[in-house]
């Protein structure tokens, strides 16, 4: 057989990539034989495409799904550094996130505490107090937890200090919170909503903030003392409605996390989030 024609056993021991990962990768069209033997129609890979395994098994190895590798080999072949270093820099942020989380994991796991203190401790005995009605600006948007959270609230800071609302007298009156208005747990598409409280009329260009009031309302109300990460939050929302089912009370409009701590002042296990959970009646 020529040297030129390599069957997919072959190739799959000189690039050390499976005839499984060979056939997916053919399939979604990031590497596709390139040879035909034009009497059985069978395909065969050819020597040139031996570097273009080793790129794909590399960017495997770094933890890139297959979409970007499809769109990191076309601008490679393309000249497209922009796009290339996008990906990259993307890349090295969600691995960043992921170290962190598992440092976070390897020092609980060398506590040896409990598997049932380790966040128990850190969350206030529930109570119920009544909230009064609060005029916010309010931005609602769907994504990530952590983007809607982050990029919404700083868009709503820079419409409260710009010099109009400065000059108008705006000030804010409370901190900072997020109503979930989800059902279920929703890992890319939440349906979030920031809200600052204040005072002082705000004007916007952005048609997708608005000024309205939170209606007053009877809640639950736990203190988490922690990161800003769902194990913590899932701990105190537990205790929240562990109360609320031995009250006997019925869950009532979405819940509210107000960050009673400035996180860019505060040291993550110092973060305080007052989690209020409306309940009728």
């Amino acid at each position: 057989m020529p040297a030129d024609r390599i069957t997919i056993g072959r190739f799959s021991s000189l690039t050390y990539l499976s005839q499984k990962a060979l056939r997916l990768y053919d399939s979604r069209g990031i590497l596709v034989p390139g040879g035909k033997d034009r009497f059985t129609g069978y395909r065969y890979y050819t020597v040139g495409q031996i570097e273009e395994a080793l790129k794909i098994r590399m960017l495997c190895t770094l933890g890139f799904g297959l979409a970007d590798i499809a769109t990191i080999l076309s601008a490679l072949s393309a000249g497209d550094d922009e796009t290339v270093r996008r990906l990259i820099d993307q890349r090295h942020q969600e691995t960043t996130r992921e170290i962190g989380r598992l440092e976070k994991i390897r020092s609980l796991l060398v506590e040896r505490r409990e598997f049932a203190e380790l966040f128990a401790m850190n969350v206030s005995e529930p109570v119920i107090k009544e909230v009064p009605a609060l005029r916010v600006i309010s931005g609602r948007r769907t994504g990530t937890y952590e983007s809607v959270c982050s990029e919404v609230s700083e868009a709503l800071f820079a419409i409260l200090f710009s010099p109009a609302n400065q000059k108008n007298g705006v000030t804010i009156t409370g901190p900072c919170m997020s109503l979930c208005y989800d059902e279920e747990y929703r890992e890319t598409d939440a349906d979030i909503e920031m809200a600052v409280p204040i005072h002082g009329p705000v004007t916007s260009d952005d048609p997708s903030f608005t000024v309205r009031t939170l209606p007053a309302a009877r809640v639950i109300s736990v203190v988490y003392r922690g990161p800003y990460e769902h194990d913590g939050f899932s701990v105190a929302f537990e205790r929240a409605f562990r109360f609320a089912a031995d009250q006997g009370l019925e869950t009532d409009g979405p819940d509210r996390q107000i960050y009673l701590t400035n996180p860019d002042e505060t040291p993550a296990e110092d973060l305080l989030t007052e989690i209020q959970i409306p309940v009728k009646g």
